[in-house]
């Protein structure tokens, strides 16, 4: 039973099928209304408040980012904005297609070298139980295990999935210690 509510809130999530927090104008008077779409977006090069920024920068580095930052998409405050839409709702992957370097390279990239790093640490320990003497080899890193940890590191997802569907992924429920309370 737990394992299917766990999958059923995780479908919900990943669908967004989950409710967006809105307190309303009723609880919120005082502050503009939080809704927000990405067709009240202009390019930066054509908004009038970008451009008064843009003409007030005096260094090379403020006016090179402000020719950058021409081709992103303002509101109407003469800020870039960042367009992250959820993908899965019928044609908002489409809708959205040019703005896949805002967030969602960089998460996945993010996401990679963290789990490289993870993994690549996860190896290093295994790899050096092994040997006669593990405890100098937490202090003092071995670069032949080092080097074999990075590479399976780098293959982190693959082994990820390999391990998880042979059950070697998780430690079984008889080697975990439970507090007697």
């Amino acid at each position: 039973m737990r394992r299917l509510f766990a999958f059923l809130l995780s479908a919900f999530l990943v669908l967004g099928l989950a409710p967006i927090a809105n307190a309303g104008p009723e609880l919120n008077p005082d502050r503009d209304s939080t809704t927000f779409t990405a067709t009240g977006l202009t390019q930066c090069s054509e908004n009038a408040r970008f451009q008064e920024r843009a003409n007030s920068a005096s260094t090379p580095q403020a006016i090179a980012r402000f020719e950058r930052y021409g081709q992103a998409s303002c509101g109407d405050d003469g800020l870039p904005h960042l367009i992250v839409a959820p993908t899965i709702e019928p044609f908002g992957a489409a809708a959205n297609r040019g703005h896949e370097g805002d967030v969602l390279i960089p998460g996945h990239i993010f996401l990679y070298v963290a789990g490289i790093i993870g993994w690549s640490g996860r190896e290093y320990l295994k790899l050096s139980r092994a040997s006669k003497d593990a405890a100098d080899k937490e202090i003092f890193l071995d670069p032949d295990i080092l080097r074999i940890a990075l590479v399976k590191g780098a293959q982190w997802p693959l082994e990820a999935d390999k391990e998880g569907k042979s059950g070697e992924l998780r430690e079984s429920d008889n080697n975990i210690t439970v507090s007697p309370r």
